[in-house]
């Protein structure tokens, strides 16, 4: 796994499980009945919360990151040149066909698994992944399903609160709505504390 600059730390896992997308859906009717009867609680979003944190310390020491940072900064600069000569163009174009050919490379597949076992195997297969969540004390089966129950409320609460909708969907745990509106301002401290750097 290579890191995006476009990726703030919250999101490491869920790209890499591809979370959101099988949030919405594309799942079976096994793992939507997992999703639904996972309980989400503090010490565990915790637990995520110091995966995720590794994550974004390995990724901030990764040369190959910084190196992709240090392009996009690069091409910032350039971008904002009044009068651009022509090897400032010509490097602006070359930077960014070395920035989209390294984000490309991040692109999942349009095929991939979506099920939950699929996400898990593909963070036990990335042993940065896996080691994160192995020093936070999380498999990668558990990883992917708070993942995907954590998306799934806030989406849900979001619907609610909008007026979009009036009841609980039937696919979210009532439990994690309640857990949810109760532990906001905790969860969204989690939030800032992951993506403050970003």
């Amino acid at each position: 796994m290579r890191w995006r600059t476009s990726l703030a730390p919250i999101t490491l896992l869920m790209a890499l499980s591809t979370a959101p997308a099988t949030a919405q859906g594309n799942t079976s009717d096994a793992d939507t009945r997992e999703v639904q009867a996972y309980r989400l609680t503090m010490p565990k979003l915790n637990q995520l919360n110091q995966a995720m944190a590794d994550l974004h310390r390995q990724r901030d020491a990764d040369p190959a990151y910084r190196q992709l940072l240090n392009k996009k900064k690069e091409l910032a600069t350039l971008n904002e040149k009044d009068d651009p000569t022509d090897a400032d163009l010509e490097r602006m174009d070359q930077l960014k066909a070395e920035i989209e050919q390294a984000e490309q490379a991040d692109d999942a597949p349009d095929d991939q698994d979506q099920s939950l076992s699929g996400m898990a195997q593909r963070m036990a297969a990335d042993p940065r992944v896996a080691g994160a969540l192995k020093r936070a004390g999380l498999a990668p089966r558990e990883a992917a399903t708070m993942q995907l129950a954590l998306f799934q409320v806030a989406f849900a609460v979001g619907m609610m609160e909008s007026g979009a909708t009036k009841e609980i969907p039937k696919n979210v745990n009532p439990d994690n709505v309640t857990f949810y509106k109760a532990n906001r301002a905790a969860i969204e401290a989690l939030t800032a504390l992951r993506t403050q750097d970003d």
